[in-house]
């Protein structure tokens, strides 16, 4: 069995690519798994937890000028972005629904398998690590607040049920990792960390079933809308990172300018979807943004020149 997670671990970007294309033609999981899009949520996140010391981190983090530089990069991805992408979006007239998911992902931390992606591209992952874990503890508090200032009443929950619920997602991940570390020892966790890559991969490819739970149905049924909203995860995602790295390469180097490129384009969408009253169209937007995001690892390695086989997956 740890030969074999091992393995998968190894090619975790391929496994990602072609478990995002499997999960559209293969319903049956889904059906079995619907309704556990929150409880996939949690343990990504968690997943993405274990595989740190999150004392260490976030006492490497709390150096004064450090401190300063996170807190202004986080700031800039989880409030000025969505502001940004807001004010772009109305300009634009674009439906009031693709606006509405533009501001929830843009106001999302980073993907927490970002640390991975910028591993298997050979960015700098500490860095990205950093900003992902201040992002996640940020985001319970700084979502709602962003959300409701952008988008006033089309927010469907109140700021103070949105921060709870969020704070109770990010908190689980946060206790259940530091539970499963302590267990585990960090010797273990890094001596079979393929291991964990590949379960890793198999969790992210299991989360997509209840996601992209009847989504060709409903690309069917509204395909002008499904085309507009392909186009715009596109542009978003890939289309943010491609875009910003000869700027971040230019500001901070290929390491840590393409780790922070990375991050500007992944945001964890689901962390809204999972935290919010069902919502269709929502839905379809995120299940689409998962399709820049998983191809994120083969596609960026020839803007950002990563190596292209020896890549390492977190």
């Amino acid at each position: 069995m740890i030969k074999a997670l091992s393995w998968l671990g190894a090619r975790a970007q391929w496994a990602l690519a072609i478990g995002v294309i499997a999960a559209v033609f293969i319903p049956g999981p889904g059906k079995l798994l619907e309704g556990s899009i929150p409880f996939w949520v949690v343990v990504m996140t968690g997943l993405a937890m274990t595989r740190i010391d999150l004392g260490q981190v976030l006492r490497r983090a709390i150096g004064p000028r450090r401190m300063v530089r996170n807190l202004a990069l986080a700031g800039t991805l989880m409030i000025a972005t969505p502001v940004v992408f807001f004010a772009i979006a109305s300009a634009t007239g674009i439906a009031d629904s693709h606006i509405q998911a533009l501001v929830y992902t843009a106001a999302a931390p980073p993907l927490g398998s970002a640390t991975a992606f910028c591993l298997m591209l050979g960015l700098d992952a500490a860095f990205a690590l950093e900003i992902t874990i201040l992002g996640s503890f940020l985001a319970p508090f700084t979502m709602p607040l962003v959300a409701r200032l952008l988008l006033g009443d089309a927010v469907p929950i109140e700021t103070a049920e949105m921060i709870l619920r969020l704070g109770i997602l990010i908190g689980t991940a946060a206790i259940g990792a530091v539970i499963l570390r302590r267990l585990l020892g960090p010797k273990t966790i890094e001596r079979y960390s393929h291991a964990f890559d590949g379960v890793a991969s198999i969790c992210l490819v299991l989360f997509l079933f209840p996601l992209f739970l009847g989504l060709t149905d409903q690309i069917a049924a509204a395909p002008a809308y499904a085309l507009t909203t392909a186009i715009l995860v596109i542009i978003v995602n890939l289309g943010a990172q491609i875009a910003s790295f000869p700027i971040c390469r230019l500001a901070a180097g290929r390491e840590t300018g393409g780790a922070t490129s990375l991050i500007l384009g992944n945001r964890n969408a689901a962390l809204g979807l999972a935290s919010l009253p069902p919502d269709p169209l929502l839905t379809i937007y995120v299940a689409l943004y998962q399709f820049p995001m998983y191809f994120t690892p083969l596609i960026m390695r020839f803007v950002v020149g990563a190596p292209h086989a020896s890549a390492r997956s977190n």
